[in-house]
């Protein structure tokens, strides 16, 4: 998928984009239009580097934007001299879009795609023509754009999936990586990236995603990334003082590993399709195959494909014990062997791999990595001593991060406000771990004097004292029941009733 970094009609983008060495760029005419008069012609040759690929768009969407007016005449007059630019410039541009101003009218539109450069001319399709449009158009045009907006819908994107196997998809004004991933697209304009230096927004690519955060958050955000930033080789300094130019660049490298990354799933997408059948499986491919020799017309018996060996995922272990239970049936007690699942070191990194190659003390070329974490949590002491090492570790973090707010003037850094929170959290996890006991909690209540029972009249505060002791230290019988409220009583023994 080629991205073409739009906005470069402006100098300073387009001169960014020539230091960094992008080699896909965007200009719009119309961009164009309010900043230089055309006195002389206009050579796009003589502005990018030989080596750029240059996409002009017609920037016809600020005409087709609510509340422009624009008349008919004003509009033929831009749309004349768009071809004349287009013509004078047809060979250092790598493709072009029609220009597609709406208030003309589809007619008018479709009426000027007759004088199109048939290799180069990108034809646009909007939303409101319908769908039937749309694939009349692949049928006619080789190079079709569709704007983000008009994606959003889910009914096109099945359109648009089969619509990539014939002709060449180009997506307009697209931010949205999981759009981009939705089809298979032949390119991709955005200006986007500018938002760095337009809104305040940041890009950072993380290594595996690329995250934009607002301007409302931006400065938690290069805190947070610190270490990333710089590790990518850019002054922070310069982007959290909202240096225009550093956070382009930093903006510039994140949305170029994005779109690396795009076309890798991309190409893995396109390479699994094109994988042979999954072959039978061990059941079916137990029995021999019977094949026939296409010379002597005789039968052999062919072997079975080997069956593979499977193994633990890699990072598990399985140890075995001894689970005691009682037998439902015959209520005797039993024994069986199961098997506990643990988590060890995976130690399977590789030092040419690895995202700490570059700054690792142990680093081998070839080599698998120097360090180990053996580490195991089964009892509570195991579990006191993992906590007890999180907090020292959390701590070191959280006074690091303090000492940090203060030489930058002690500003509230709210990352910081984050990591002291988690601090406490840990905390009073190990604090209630220690405390974990048994506690026995009983409650008398007394409603009156009727109503008084065996308990409180035993422990509650209308209890007559301890009861009396015998002469030899025991409690009497007598005195206790008494106590109690329990009457002394002789048991009768009633006769039976005579026959």
């Amino acid at each position: 998928m080629i991205f073409y970094f739009a906005g470069t009609e402006i100098p300073s983008h387009r001169t960014l984009c020539a230091a960094e060495q992008v080699p896909h760029t965007g200009m719009s005419y119309m961009g164009l239009r309010r900043r230089v008069k055309f006195a002389k012609p206009w050579s796009i040759a003589e502005h990018y580097t030989p080596d750029q690929s240059v996409l002009l768009d017609s920037g016809c969407h600020t005409l087709n934007r609510p509340g422009v007016e624009v008349t008919p005449e004003e509009i033929q007059d831009i749309a004349t001299h768009y071809d004349q630019f287009v013509e004078q410039n047809i060979d250092r541009v790598q493709a072009y879009t029609e220009f597609d101003a709406l208030p003309m009218g589809r007619d008018w539109i479709e009426a000027r795609r007759q004088h199109l450069d048939p290799e180069k001319a990108i034809v646009v399709w909007h939303e409101e023509w319908g769908l039937e449009v749309l694939k009349r158009m692949a049928d006619q045009y080789p190079y079709i754009a569709v704007g983000q907006g008009t994606c959003g819908d889910r009914d096109i994107i099945p359109v648009l999936r089969s619509m990539s196997r014939t002709v060449r998809l180009h997506g307009m004004g697209f931010s949205s990586p999981p759009l981009m991933l939705a089809a298979d697209w032949y390119s991709v304009s955005s200006t986007t990236w500018l938002s760095a230096a337009q809104h305040g927004e940041t890009f950072i690519w993380t290594g595996t995603e690329m995250k934009r955060y607002p301007s409302r958050y931006k400065g938690q955000a290069r805190k947070r990334h610190r270490t990333l930033i710089t590790g990518a080789g850019f002054d922070v300094d310069l982007i959290e003082a909202d240096d225009a130019t550093e956070n382009l660049r930093l903006s510039l490298w994140s949305w170029r590993h994005q779109i690396d990354h795009i076309s890798q799933r991309h190409h893995k997408a396109v390479t699994d399709t094109a994988l042979p059948p999954t072959p039978p499986t061990a059941e079916s491919s137990a029995t021999p195959v019977t094949a026939t020799s296409a010379q002597a017309g005789n039968e052999r018996a062919t072997d079975a494909p080997a069956t593979r060996v499977k193994r633990l995922l890699p990072g598990i272990e399985t140890e075995e014990f001894t689970h005691r239970y009682t037998d439902p049936d015959s209520g005797e007690r039993r024994t069986r062997t199961e098997h506990r699942v643990n988590a060890v070191d995976l130690n399977v990194r590789v030092c040419d791999g690895c995202f700490l190659a570059k700054k690792c003390p142990e680093y081998q070329p070839g080599e698998s990595c120097a360090y180990e974490m053996p580490i195991r949590v089964k009892t509570k002491e195991q579990y006191i001593a993992l906590l007890d090492s999180l907090i020292s570790m959390q701590a070191m973090r959280v006074f690091s991060m303090r000492m940090s707010e203060e030489v930058e003037g002690g500003y509230a850094d709210p990352n910081l406000s984050q990591e002291m929170d988690r601090l406490a959290k840990f905390v009073k996890v190990k604090s209630d771990i220690e405390e974990a006991g048994f506690t026995f909690s009983m409650k008398v209540q007394n409603k009156g004097e009727a109503e008084v029972g065996l308990i409180s009249r035993l422990f509650g505060p209308k209890s007559d004292g301890p009861p009396a002791l015998s002469p030899a230290g025991t409690v009497s019988a007598e005195a206790a029941f008494g106590q109690m409220g329990i009457m002394d009583a002789e048991i009768i023994d009633e006769p039976a009733p005579r026959e």
